[in-house]
């Protein structure tokens, strides 16, 4: 994708307009997480692109790295199942394994929401965020301060 608009961005006639990238990253690839070696070097790895996209092509390229989030792999198992290699897969976290994932180290005392997680993004889209690029705002909850 970064060379499909990288003319774009370089283009003279649209040095004036404003361009914002903002990347998708994890906590896991800012602190490493036990049994993910594949998913937080890959997520690690956009930390460093977001960062050289912002130099070389003069664009506020930021990214968000999220934590805890309510979503179906993170919910307690239902009848629900996933087909994945040909098999059927429950998704979910168990209840009393969920309860102190959710809530023992982050001091907001809750795991964030899908809302929590997009209003980041709408902030980094819009102008209140014009002077902020090359960065990586944790999503976190307070978890890793």
């Amino acid at each position: 994708m970064i060379r499909a608009f990288s003319a774009l961005w370089l283009d003279p006639q649209t040095a004036d307009m404003p361009k914002t990238v903002i990347n998708v990253s994890s906590t896991s690839g800012l602190h490493g997480q036990m049994g993910q070696i594949n998913y937080s070097t890959a997520k690690s790895g956009i930390l460093g692109l977001t960062k050289t996209v912002a130099a070389e092509y003069n664009v506020r390229c930021n990214a968000v790295a999220y934590g805890w989030m309510d979503t179906r792999l993170t919910k307690p198992p239902t009848d629900e199942k996933v087909m994945l290699a040909g098999q059927n897969i429950v998704t979910g976290i168990p209840a009393n394994a969920r309860k102190f994932r959710d809530t023992l180290d982050i001091p907001l005392g809750r795991s964030s929401t899908v809302s929590d997680a997009t209003n980041v993004m709408l902030f980094l889209a819009s102008p209140m965020s014009s002077y902020v690029t090359a960065t990586c705002i944790e999503r976190t909850g307070g978890r890793y301060m």
